[in-house]
């Protein structure tokens, strides 16, 4: 099995109705009056539209080559082995020759079947879990890796971003995750809650601070955070920053460490990492 991005998949289309592509152009100029023909490679809308009209793509397929989801297609990766490459190749290069392309015969872009589409090679799961995250939280955590690879600052993120990316590493951690109501009002941002084989329940909340270079986490939030573990009856309460915390601030979660805990920037930039490698 080889990993490909969707973008690669995307030139691969583009290579192959290069050749026709120009036939294509001249027949939507015959039959559209408004459309002002183009020269040169097959644009993205080209190749969107031959995506959509081309009916030896499954669905699913289609859909994956559609959507470049949050951070785009050069991010969107699937492992395919040679045959399937083989055959993608094979049903793109019959497509590019079929009248209904050629002729740009308008019809065909139709909307495509909402339904739950059969597995296919290209998308098949290493377990039933993954596919889930193939369209959802991921994109989150490449955000984020994308950032630290580029020497940029997590509080780049947009601040509810940042506090969904947390939810999804709690997640895949093991934690059943609530995600609370984005008020931005200093309260829980997540609600993380796991069933211990020895101790039984075990709920923790957590506050994101998406702060600056000169904002660091002061000793008054933790105290707030302190009041707000006892109000939710939590186990554990811990701050989550992209910056740092003051001294005070640490010293007085030290002397409730049992109860109290954080992940400032660089625990922050560990945790993403190991998030990315589990994938």
């Amino acid at each position: 099995m080889n990993e490909i991005t969707v973008d690669e998949l995307r030139d691969i289309i583009a290579k192959i109705i290069s050749r026709t592509i120009d036939f294509h152009r001249e027949s939507k100029s015959l039959i559209n009056e408004s459309y002002v023909k183009i020269t040169g490679n097959p644009t993205e809308d080209e190749i969107d539209d031959f995506i959509v009209c081309n009916v030896l793509y499954d669905p699913e397929l289609m859909e994956q080559l559609l959507d470049p989801g949050l951070l785009g297609f050069q991010f969107k990766k699937a492992k395919v082995d040679t045959a399937w490459l083989k055959e993608f190749e094979e049903n793109t290069v019959d497509w590019s020759n079929n009248q209904t392309w050629l002729a740009s015969d308008e019809p065909w872009l139709i909307t495509i079947p909402n339904r739950e589409p059969e597995e296919s090679l290209i998308w098949k799961p290493d377990s039933i879990i993954k596919p889930n995250w193939l369209s959802n939280s991921p994109s989150y955590l490449l955000l984020a890796e994308d950032l630290i690879r580029k020497g940029k600052l997590l509080s780049q993120m947009n601040w509810r971003d940042f506090e969904k990316l947390i939810a999804y590493l709690l997640e895949q951690d093991g934690w059943d995750i609530e995600l609370t109501k984005a008020t931005r009002d200093g309260g829980v941002d997540v609600i993380a809650i796991r069933n211990d084989e020895n101790i039984g329940l075990i709920k923790s909340v957590w506050q994101a601070k998406k702060y600056g270079l000169n904002n660091k986490v002061k000793l008054h939030e933790i105290r707030e955070l302190s009041t707000v573990r006892n109000d939710e009856f939590a186990s554990k309460a811990l701050i989550v920053t992209t910056n740092y915390l003051t001294k005070d601030a640490i010293d007085y979660i030290k002397r409730d460490k049992f109860r109290l805990g954080y992940k400032d920037n660089d625990q922050m930039i560990e945790w993403i990492l190991k998030g990315k490698n589990d994938l």
